[in-house]
C-alpha cells in the first residue's frame, strides 16, 4: 500500500514538474514575440481613454482591473508563474464577451489539442465582420491563458504565433476590430496544410480552396514580429534569474508540432 502511494505520488510529482516545464515554454515563446497590428505592435496603438476591463482571481482573490496597456497583463502572468500562483479569468473586456468569445468548451478542446508533436485541424475560428480579419486557433498555452494563432492582421503577410487571450480581446477596445467567433466553423484539414498554404500563397488559405490545392508537405516557417526592447529585457531578466528559462532562447512555435519537412524560420526583423 506503502509503495502504491509512493508511486502516486511520484507520478504527481512528475506531473507537475512537466507542468511547471510547458509553462516555462509557453511564456518564453510569449514573451519573445508581439501581436502587430498593420505594421505596429499592439501596445503602442490605442484608442484615446479605452482600457481593457478584466475580472479575475488569483488563488481565488477575486480582482478587478482596468489595463491601458496590453503589457501590463504579463507582468501579472508573469508574477503568477514565479510565484506559483493560478489565476483564472471571470470576465474580459465587455461583461460577457469572454464566454461569448471563449466557451469552457471550446477552452477544453484548446486544452485537449495541447499536446507535443501534434498536426491537428484548428479547432475554432475569429474574423471581423467590418474587415478582413481572421484569426485561425489550433490549441491552448500558458494554462489557457493564450492560444497559438494563424492570423492575418499584420502588414507583412500571415503569421504563426502565440497570442495572449488578453490581447485577441483587448483589439475591440483599443483598436475597434471587434472579433467574432465563427460559430459554424469546421476544419478538417491539419494546420500544417494551413501553415502551407500559407507559405506558398501569402495569406491564409482556408477550405474548401484548401483541400483543392496539391501540397507537398513542405512547411516554410512563417516570418515572426519579434517583441519590443521592453518585453524583450523583461524576458532576459526572467532568463538571468532562471537558467531553465535561458535555454529556451531560441525555441520556435513550430517545436510543438508534427510538421513534416520543416524549412528554416524568416524573421520580420524590428517594427
Amino acid at each position: 500500500m506503502q509503495d502504491e502511494q509512493r508511486q502516486n505520488g511520484d507520478h504527481g510529482s512528475d506531473d507537475n514538474s512537466k507542468r511547471i516545464e510547458q509553462a516555462r515554454i509557453d511564456l518564453a515563446l510569449l514573451f519573445r514575440t508581439d501581436l502587430h497590428v498593420g505594421a505596429k505592435r499592439l501596445y503602442t496603438m490605442k484608442r484615446k481613454g479605452t482600457v481593457l476591463n478584466l475580472q479575475f482571481d488569483v488563488d481565488g482573490d477575486m480582482r478587478w482591473r482596468s489595463y491601458n496597456s496590453a503589457l501590463s497583463w504579463r507582468i501579472t502572468m508573469l508574477l503568477a508563474l514565479t510565484e506559483n500562483r493560478t489565476v483564472t479569468i471571470h470576465e474580459m473586456d465587455q461583461p460577457g464577451r469572454y464566454r461569448q468569445m471563449f466557451p469552457n468548451t471550446l477552452l477544453r478542446r484548446l486544452h485537449w489539442h495541447a499536446r507535443p508533436k501534434a498536426d491537428f485541424p484548428p479547432v475554432a475560428r475569429f474574423y471581423d465582420p467590418h474587415g478582413k480579419a481572421v484569426l485561425l486557433v489550433t490549441r491552448s498555452r500558458f494554462c489557457g491563458h493564450a492560444v497559438d494563432a494563424l492570423h492575418n492582421l499584420t502588414d507583412g503577410g500571415p503569421v504563426f504565433q502565440p497570442l495572449w487571450i488578453s490581447d485577441i480581446m483587448a483589439l475591440r477596445p483599443m483598436l475597434g476590430i471587434g472579433l467574432v467567433r465563427d460559430d459554424t466553423f469546421s476544419a478538417s484539414m491539419p494546420i500544417s496544410a494551413y501553415l502551407e498554404a500559407a507559405g506558398a500563397h501569402g495569406r491564409i488559405v482556408e477550405e474548401p480552396e484548401l483541400s483543392s490545392m496539391s501540397l507537398t508537405g513542405n512547411v516554410t516557417q512563417l516570418a515572426v514580429p519579434p517583441s519590443s526592447r521592453s518585453v524583450a529585457a523583461i524576458f532576459q531578466q526572467e532568463c538571468h534569474h532562471n537558467p531553465a528559462m535561458a535555454k529556451l532562447r531560441e525555441r520556435t512555435i513550430y517545436e510543438d508540432y508534427a510538421l513534416g519537412k520543416a524549412i528554416a524560420a524568416k524573421d520580420m526583423g524590428a517594427a
